[in-house]
């Protein structure tokens, strides 16, 4: 089976329509045994079961036509359900822990201007094109315009800068590689000497923690390891330097693990996965700092009704996930919306619990 693509289906289905209108106009009588024949025509026969006789290539369109739209309406009809479904804070949101220190050499926090920690994040609220609104299964939509504030109080708070790169979009590909071009663009064209990528599903927690009081003396790269025994791309902390551009450049471009527009996955988590997987040992414990998700980028948890209901009879220590480092307790840095559809609901829960 061919599988349908996704992108730009209005031309591609102007195309076949002017290709059927031609074969009506010959008025020619197309048998499954002639060769040559129109892959939509043999598409039509197959469905009605009838392998001895083709059908009128000017209804094959319309009956494609048909089944392309009854598709794409239960594309949306799926990703409604998906992005509004009811969800409740796991217990352990509320329940206190103090993240474990990094067990690399970290830097004076004092050897650092506060404005040189440049904090960026970006959303195709605005430069989206056309299929990735039309196809796309998560809803980003407002949701920058809701955590971007959060972002803003904190980097005052300290110091930072703080860039909104939604113009850095390259369009040509799923919005969350442009994250790389992001920081490349700091570090080309401002004054940053570190970067640190938040995605917009992202909440700054606890405003008393600083960037600074974690930074590595020697690393180039802070990653966090996520399910799967792979690295998240979703928030992390590059270092101005030769080796650190150097990777920037890599890791765009692995082309190949671009996605369709649309998708759930973007790729760039897979390429990220693979590079490192492909990086030599040396190389990785030189330039590559890893310390404990809670650090600044805890997954937050999220329940089901039925899970909801049976969570909040527990008492704190039988809770899933209770003091596991990849989950978000209070009193960690950020709060990560990893993974979840119901980005919005699930974002303004956060965003009534900043410290």
């Amino acid at each position: 089976q061919r599988s349908l693509s996704p992108i730009n289906p209005i031309p591609h289905m102007k195309q076949r329509k002017q290709h059927c209108e031609c074969h009506t106009r010959t008025q020619e009588p197309v048998t499954s045994t002639m060769k040559g024949k129109h892959p939509l025509e043999t598409l039509v026969s197959l469905s009605k079961g009838n392998v001895s006789r083709m059908a009128n290539p000017r209804s094959a369109c319309s009956i494609l036509i048909s089944i392309l739209a009854v598709m794409y309406i239960g594309h949306r009809y799926a990703a409604y359900r998906m992005n509004t479904v009811k969800l409740y804070k796991s217990p352990i949101n509320d329940i206190y822990r103090e993240c474990a220190k990094p067990d690399y050499e970290m830097i004076d926090p004092n050897s650092v201007p506060a404005d040189k920690i440049c904090i960026t994040t970006l959303t195709d609220a605005k430069k989206a094109d056309t299929m990735q609104r039309l196809l796309r299964w998560r809803n980003f939509n407002s949701l920058l315009e809701m955590t971007w504030p959060n972002k803003k109080a904190y980097a005052k708070k300290h110091g930072y800068s703080l860039f909104d790169e939604s113009d850095s979009l390259d369009t040509t590909r799923p919005p969350s590689w442009s994250k790389i071009r992001a920081a490349q663009r700091l570090f080309k064209e401002e004054d940053c000497e570190w970067v640190v990528w938040l995605d917009a599903d992202t909440v700054v927690m606890n405003s008393q923690k600083r960037i600074q009081d974690f930074l590595p003396r020697d690393k180039d790269m802070l990653l966090t390891v996520q399910k799967g025994g792979s690295y998240n791309a979703g928030a992390w902390v590059v270092r101005k330097t030769d080796w650190s551009l150097k990777f920037l450049d890599h890791w765009w471009n692995m082309d190949d693990f671009v996605q369709p527009k649309g998708l759930s996955t973007s790729g760039d988590n897979a390429a990220l996965k693979s590079y490192l997987l492909e990086m030599d040992k040396a190389e990785f414990d030189e330039h590559i700092g890893v310390p404990a998700r809670c650090t600044f980028n805890s997954v937050t948890v999220f329940l089901t009704p039925e899970e909801y209901e049976v969570a909040k009879k527990l008492p704190a220590e039988k809770q899933e996930w209770y003091m596991h480092h990849e989950k978000y307790h209070k009193g960690d840095l950020i709060a990560h919306v990893a993974g979840k559809n119901n980005k919005i609901d699930t974002t303004k829960m956060l965003l009534k619990d900043i410290v």
